[in-house]
């Protein structure tokens, strides 16, 4: 026996450690032992393709020929094949994960293709459905009809607004003893230079109106069970609330005073929003008690409260960078050296009236030692404080020191207005350092534009620090963000085909952004949260990966864990599993596990290698195509009517990244000549990194088939764009005259 056909014996013809197919014939629920009975449509597209005369696949399956896809009407749950047009077009009309699609239009018939290729494509299709357990279709019941907001600032507050007004229990949970967050300690909004009370007051009077809406200050998310539309919330609420007691002796007895963020305050304080009252800042608060004695309402208990919620939102806002890490810029060293939000207060205050500033945009920003990334507001952050050190003290001296100026969109006119009218002087270079000199700072940079290094003194330095993620509450949810903004997770949620999130991230807590956007992004949030505790129940949009406890402790590997892009593989306890809620169907954990315990519902390995074995002939090449690039580009080729080889037989596989090496092996045992596995273009995966993880599985089985006979060139993986028809036809073309590589 060769040695390649000898491999695949030893993995069995179910791939991995799964059993062999139940019958060449029929196909037998694990169940209840019955038969099934396949049926398959054909659809000639009203006479446009031409059928195989031998229409026969074995027993238990019934064929019937049609003209029109309409013909057939609802396939419920069964399982079903069904032959014609290009599944894109398919896909329109039956939704049923229990249905396998074969284009004999696109990818055969117009490529001029012969009806004997019909045969093998369908054959292929319905051993597989005789080899896979069928699918049950999945919901996600919505038990609880109240939603979850964490965090009271501006995005918490229009959320929770949106939320209620729409008829829904909303419970707000904010960390600190009053509402507003960050925009609550600003003086003004820019670029239109308003008090922030014209926002954030009308906002927090909606908010506290609302009977839709209940209020927790001062209170911390504690933990988080369940899932999507049935979550356990426990929260945990530290002090009481004695709404309108503004007793001044409070503060005054308490002998715990704390910097927040440049202004000093007590450890029971007041601020201007919501509850009108005083405040314990628990996080500073010794417990002494003398606030306590001559206020007997005041309490310093903590309470903890349970909540049943379906859906939650995080909304927990900006979070600076620690500005002490940037050592080169003296940050704690020199007292004027300030954050934006340090300088903001103490000037608006009235506490400093500085006769010069520097304004150091990117603190620790694109800058590997500190934040790799762009925090996208920092520079229109840095305009804001210069222009509004100019409106308040025209005279003052103020530099702007930048690496690029990033003044996206409508801020343009800003950036313009603040170099043109305001007499503000930017200098292109990044600090090296910071240097006390007597009474001035010193700030060493390159001045780009100059082609010199400067030295510019002033008496107050500005550090715009960038913004970095909430990875507590990240964490606490179980958002995978791995220390970063959870950038995949919002954007994979957002895409069409993603299952709804329980879990919505809202406003600057997905990635920082300026206040309207933010509250635009905040209004998104509530509607995607509207749109799912307003439903029963929900359909399960996508595959998903499914684990077989004994086979996985067997194994104990938890490489799967690792590989999902979406934290959808996790491990709970001692038992790897998957959250059907993260999961958007992309195979790339099964790929990886090599016990066959992980398994995606409609794409298991021995159902896949079942329709590998029943497609290929001796000679023929075998193409894996991932159903968002590189199978497009391919019907393609038949709409512009190419010309590539009959023996080109194609698999549509939803990632590149489900593709295993088994899977390329069953190719080459089966007879094929060549293999072809290719994806979305380099940085494009639907799936964020499945196309980068096949490459690489690739690469490294391309250095192992020469030893089982066979050609490594034969062997290719490509990135190949929707539109790139004539890409692949000469890829394949080339495979199929063994010139590739």
């Amino acid at each position: 026996m060769p040695p390649l056909k000898r491999l695949m014996s030893l993995l069995g013809p179910g791939g991995k450690s799964e059993a062999g197919p139940a019958g060449p014939d029929t196909v037998k629920s694990s169940k209840n032992n019955e038969v099934i009975n396949l049926k398959v449509f054909v659809c000639t597209c009203n006479g446009e393709i031409k059928l195989p005369e031998d229409m026969n696949f074995g027993d238990g399956v019934e064929v019937k020929v049609i003209d029109d896809i309409k013909e057939i009407g609802s396939v419920g749950n069964d399982k079903v094949v069904i032959a014609g047009p290009t599944p894109r077009v398919l896909e329109k009309f039956f939704d049923s994960p229990n249905v396998e699609f074969v284009n004999i239009r696109e990818q055969v018939a117009w490529v001029g293709h012969s009806p004997a290729k019909i045969k093998d494509l369908i054959q292929g299709a319905v051993d597989k459905l005789k080899n896979s357990e069928p699918v049950e279709k999945k919901t996600f019941d919505i038990k609880n009809k109240s939603a979850l907001v964490i965090g009271g600032g501006v995005a918490g507050l229009e959320t929770a607004r949106q939320i209620a007004d729409s008829g829904i229990k909303v419970h707000l949970v904010e960390k600190t003893p009053f509402l507003g967050g960050t925009v609550a300690k600003l003086d003004r909004l820019y670029p239109g230079g308003t008090p922030n009370s014209h926002t954030l007051y009308p906002l927090i009077n909606e908010v506290v109106r609302n009977d839709n809406i209940e209020i927790f200050t001062n209170s911390d998310v504690e933990s988080v069970e369940g899932g999507l539309g049935n979550y356990k919330v426990k929260v945990k609420t530290r002090g009481n609330v004695v709404e309108g007691k503004l007793d001044k002796k409070c503060e005054e007895v308490c002998p715990v005073t704390v910097n927040d963020d440049g202004i000093d305050r007590k450890a029971i304080y007041y601020m201007p929003t919501h509850p009108d009252s005083y405040g314990i800042d628990f996080d500073s608060c010794n417990k002494c008690g003398e606030c306590v004695k001559v206020c007997g309402e005041i309490s310093l208990d903590e309470a903890e409260k349970s909540l049943d919620v379906g859906a939650i939102v995080i909304a927990t806002g900006l979070k600076d960078y620690d500005a002490s890490q940037i050592t080169e810029y003296g940050y704690g060293k020199y007292p004027n050296v300030l954050t934006k939000l340090e300088f903001e207060r103490k000037f608006s205050n009235g506490e400093i009236k500085p006769k010069s500033v520097v304004i150091v945009n990117c603190a620790g920003s694109r800058d590997k030692n500190h934040l790799p990334y762009c925090s996208r507001v920092c520079c229109l952050l840095g305009l804001k404080e210069a222009k509004l050190i100019k409106d308040n003290s025209p005279e003052t001296d103020v530099y702007i020191n930048y690496i690029d100026m990033r003044s996206y969109g409508p801020f343009e006119d800003f950036y313009n207005t603040v170099r043109e009218n305001y007499g503000v002087k930017f200098i292109q270079g990044r600090p090296s350092e910071i240097l006390q000199d007597n009474e001035s700072l010193v700030v060493r940079s390159e001045d780009i534009l100059l082609g010199k290094n400067v030295e510019t003194r002033a008496e107050y330095v500005v550090l715009m620090t960038g913004f970095v993620p909430d990875n507590e509450m990240f964490q606490k949810l179980g958002i995978p963000a791995n220390g970063e903004f959870p950038v995949e997770y919002v954007n994979s949620c957002r895409s069409v085909d993603a299952n709804p999130r329980g879990i919505v991230i809202a406003g600057a807590a997905a990635f920082p952004k300026g206040v309207a956007e933010t509250v635009t992004d905040a209004r998104e949030s509530a509607v995607e949260v509207i749109n799912v505790l307003n439903k029963d129940f929900i359909p399960k949009k996508t595959p998903t990966a499914t684990i077989n406890s004994d086979i996985c402790s067997e194994a104990d590997c938890r490489i799967c864990t690792s590989a999902c892009p979406y934290g959808a593989v996790a491990l709970q306890g001692e038992e790897v599993t998957v959250n059907d809620e993260l999961c958007m169907g992309c195979g790339i954990c099964t790929a990886t596990c090599a016990a066959g315990a992980n398994q995606l519902d409609g794409h298991s390995d021995k159902g896949t290698l079942a329709q590998i074995s029943g497609t290929v002939k001796e000679g023929d090449v075998m193409a894996f195509l991932c159903k968002w690039s590189s199978y497009n580009a391919a019907d393609k080729a038949g709409y512009e009517k190419l010309s590539y080889p009959e023996n080109v037989k194609i698999i549509r596989v939803p990632c590149t990244g489900r593709v295993d090496a088994q899977m390329i092996l069953k190719a080459f045992s089966s007879g094929a000549k060549g293999v072809m596995i290719a994806g979305c273009p380099p940085d494009a995966c639907h799936y964020f990194t499945g196309n980068f993880k096949a490459r690489k599985r690739v690469t490294a089985l391309k250095q192992l088939i020469e030893q089982f006979g066979i050609n490594p060139e034969a062997l290719r993986i490509e990135w190949i764009g929707k539109d790139e028809s004539k890409r692949f036809v000469d890829i394949v073309n080339d495979l199929n005259s063994g010139e590739g590589g």
